[in-house]
C-alpha cells in the first residue's frame, strides 16, 4: 500500500507523531523526517564527507528508527533517540570505510560572530561564497569529538542537555568541548560567520531523502 505523501499536521509534536505512527498512520513519519533532516545530515557530516553517502546514512537511520519505533519508551526526547541511531549508523559506515577514527567510548552564538558580506554585487556574492567555503573547511578540520559537539550546539542550536543526552557525555564535557572548538576556530578564522549560512541544507535534498524513505517504508 502506497503511503500518502501529504504532510499531516506539521505542527504535531514528536511524541504525538510517534503515537500516530504506532497506530498505523505511516504518513505521520514525514513530519518527523522534515523536522530533523537538516540536523541529521549535519551530524552525519561530522563522520562522512561524501554527500551522497551522508544521504544514505540518514535514510538508513530513518528506516532503522521506523523499524524500532515500538521500542521508543517516551522517557527521553524522540530527537535524542533518533540522533543516537543516526550516530551509530554513521560510525558504522565510517568504520567500514576506515575514513575516520570513531569517537572514544564516552562519546559513542558565538564561536565567531556573524558578519557575512551583503550580497549586493557579484563581488560581494563571490566573497560570501568564498567565506562560507573557508568556514566549512575550518569546522571540518576540527578534531572529531569537538566538531560533533560544535555542530550540534552552535550550528544546529541544540541545548547543552540535549547534546549531553544524545552523546552520553556530561553537560560539563559538552561545554568544555564546545568552548575548545570555539578557541580552535578563533585561531583559524580571522573573519566572522553566521551559523545558518554554514552547511546549508536545501529543499531538494530534503525532498529526496523523504521520498526514498517513504518508498522503503511502504514495503515494510
Amino acid at each position: 500500500m502506497e503511503i500518502e505523501r501529504t504532510i499531516a499536521e506539521p505542527g504535531l509534536s514528536d511524541e504525538a507523531a510517534v503515537r500516530k505512527i504506532l497506530q498505523g498512520e505511516k504518513n505521520a513519519y514525514e513530519v518527523i523526517m522534515r523536522r530533523y533532516n537538516q540536523r541529521l545530515f549535519r551530524i552525519a557530516r561530522t563522520y562522512i564527507r561524501d554527500e551522497d553517502e551522508i544521504e544514505d546514512v540518514v535514510q538508513e537511520a530513518y528506516i532503522k528508527a521506523y523499524e524500532q519505533i515500538h521500542c521508543f519508551e517516551f522517557r527521553s526526547r524522540f530527537s535524542t533517540w533518533l540522533i543516537r541511531i543516526l550516530i551509530n549508523e554513521a560510525l558504522a559506515r565510517a568504520k567500514r570505510q576506515k575514513r575516520f577514527t570513531p569517537l572514544p567510548p564516552e562519546g559513542q552564538a558565538e564561536a565567531v560572530r556573524a558578519l557575512i558580506p551583503n550580497e549586493d554585487t557579484p563581488m560581494e556574492r563571490l566573497m560570501t561564497a568564498e567565506l562560507k567555503e573557508i568556514l566549512e573547511k575550518a569546522v571540518d578540520d576540527l578534531p572529531e569529538k569537538y566538531r560533533l559537539v560544535y555542530m550540534m550546539r552552535e550550528i544546529e542550536g541544540m541545548s547543552v542537555a540535549e547534546t549531553s543526552e544524545s552523546l552520553a557525555i556530561t553537560q560539563t564535557n559538552v561545554k568544555v568541548r564546545c568552548n575548545r572548538a570555539k578557541e580552535m576556530l578563533r585561531d583559524t578564522i580571522s573573519g566572522f560567520y553566521q551559523s545558518g549560512e554554514v552547511f546549508q541544507f536545501n529543499l531538494v535534498r530534503c525532498d529526496r531523502i523523504v521520498k526514498r524513505v517513504l518508498e522503503r517504508m511502504s514495503a515494510l
